[in-house]
């Protein structure tokens, strides 16, 4: 079969480039063309199909997940976890927490203020976290704290636990997330304490929240604050999530009922003056929770799992 000249000209620099590894530069020389026809020409070899690009790695899928999401939904960062079918529940959340922390540590610089909600994710995250030293950062909790007896998860007891890893200085918010009624969370909103956290909260530079689904799982359920009267008025309400101190709908909307009446922190509508809010979550069913999150422009970083980010695409 005769090969015509140009054929034979783009086969030489395609194997020059991709099988001997020579720079365009390099090849633009030995053929006596300029760089940019050299380009050209690699281009036009890919559009003709002579060559032919896949990654072989168990992680592309999930990476090109990551590039779809951060396009559908304008983020700037979405890291999605591979999950096949050996992997355990607590492996998975294990990587997605891992990943988190490795996101964190590479985005800590001096000055910077962090705020935190609650949750086993973030507690997870912070046990991953290494030790490092940035003692002109501040991190702030996002939302009250929970009974004493919930130790792990109080969002006190994990800033603390995440400034004690950086070397920084921390804040507590003096007040419960989950006020016994709708009339002591306003006497509490009106005190100065609780005016002074939800000011730092609110100026935070990067906010790291855990999403939880009350419908199927979420840790305010599995502690016990949201039983069968709270389960039956989230249900009536149309809640499809929570996040810091509220119950949101499908559009990312605090449902203003009883129950996030009661929640002391900021609200979802106060993550979108946060310049960075990075969500993380695992399990399939969180994915009816962040869809409402993303919809509201309410985050700008994800770190999930491959099963969320199917069921969010």
């Amino acid at each position: 079969m005769k090969i015509s000249e140009d054929r034979r000209k783009m086969l030489k620099i395609v194997t020059m480039y991709y099988e001997q590894g020579l720079t365009q530069t390099v090849i633009a020389k030995k053929m006596d063309i300029s760089r940019p026809v050299i380009s050209k020409i690699l281009q036009q070899a890919k559009e003709l199909g002579v060559v032919s690009i896949s990654i072989k790695d168990e992680s592309a899928h999930a990476v090109e997940l990551g590039l779809q999401l951060e396009k559908k939904y304008q983020l700037k960062d979405v890291i999605v976890i591979p999950t096949n079918e050996q992997k355990q529940v607590e492996s998975l959340k294990k990587e997605v927490s891992r990943s988190a922390s490795f996101y964190l540590k590479e985005r800590l610089k001096a000055d910077m203020s962090i705020g935190l909600s609650w949750g086993t994710t973030l507690a997870d995250m912070i046990d991953e976290m290494p030790y490092c030293s940035f003692p002109t950062i501040n991190v702030y909790p996002l939302v009250g704290g929970i009974s004493s007896e919930h130790l792990y998860f109080d969002t006190n007891h994990l800033v603390f636990r995440l400034a004690e890893k950086l070397n920084s200085r921390c804040q507590y918010f003096y007040a419960p997330a989950l006020a016994e009624s709708s009339i002591l969370a306003d006497v509490l909103n009106q005190s100065q304490l609780v005016g002074n956290s939800m000011k730092q909260a609110k100026n935070v530079d990067f906010a790291i929240i855990g999403v939880g689904n009350p419908n199927e799982s979420s840790t305010w359920k599995r502690l016990g604050y949201i039983e069968k009267k709270e389960l039956q008025i989230i249900k009536k309400t149309g809640v499809k999530g929570d996040a810091v101190a509220s119950l949101f709908d499908k559009n990312g909307q605090t449902v203003n009922n009883e129950i996030s009446k009661r929640m002391l922190g900021i609200k979802v509508e106060d993550l979108v003056n946060i310049p960075d809010v990075m969500v993380i979550g695992c399990g399939e069913e969180k994915a009816e929770s962040i869809r409402p999150l993303l919809r509201g422009k309410k985050c700008t970083i994800l770190i999930i799992d491959q099963m969320i980010a199917e069921a969010l695409l």
